[in-house]
């Protein structure tokens, strides 16, 4: 969670197969540029250009987070910096949080899952609680494993300061 020009972000990461994959491919380039260095007694201009492509893609990898503007829509920024996507706030029918997830179930039957952390996630989970749009449930699930994460949101809700 980070507050930008007034705005709080809440970040997150796709499921555990795709962020695998993509941070994966993003050490690649770094690795061959690695190499390269090691081969060569001077430094190549591919060097270069793969550690461009690196902090390309680490920066891209760190651009994903959502919005809740207020106008009813929540905002989900992802690596296309260029199409958000939008969830309609009225139509979450029901929230499932775990330990390390929040998959949002929507009334049309989709499902869509994203890891967050502890404490963006406690905070996202009050602001769209207190939504006036939001009409679905949020369920704690943790399958009995660590109870005592979930005692953090059994506390009354309440929504960062927008001072």
């Amino acid at each position: 969670m980070i507050k930008i020009f007034g705005k709080v972000r809440y970040h997150w990461q796709p499921e555990l197969t795709w962020f695998i994959i993509y941070w994966s491919i993003t050490m690649i380039p770094i690795f061959i540029g690695l190499s390269l260095l090691y081969e060569r007694t001077k430094i190549p201009n591919s060097v270069f250009f793969l550690f461009a492509v690196f902090i390309i893609l680490l920066s891209l990898g760190f651009h994903r987070y959502f919005l809740i503007p207020g106008d009813g829509t929540l905002k989900v920024i992802s690596l296309n910096p260029f199409k958000p996507s939008k969830i309609i706030i009225s139509e979450i029918k029901k929230i499932e949080v775990t330990k390390s997830t929040v998959t949002f179930i929507l009334s049309n039957g989709k499902e869509r899952i994203f890891y967050m952390r502890k404490w963006p996630k406690k905070y996202f989970l009050d602001d769209l609680a207190l939504q006036p749009d939001f009409t679905g449930e949020v369920e704690l699930t943790d399958h009995l494993t660590k109870l005592d994460y979930f005692e953090s949101y059994r506390k009354d809700k309440k929504a960062l300061t927008k001072s």
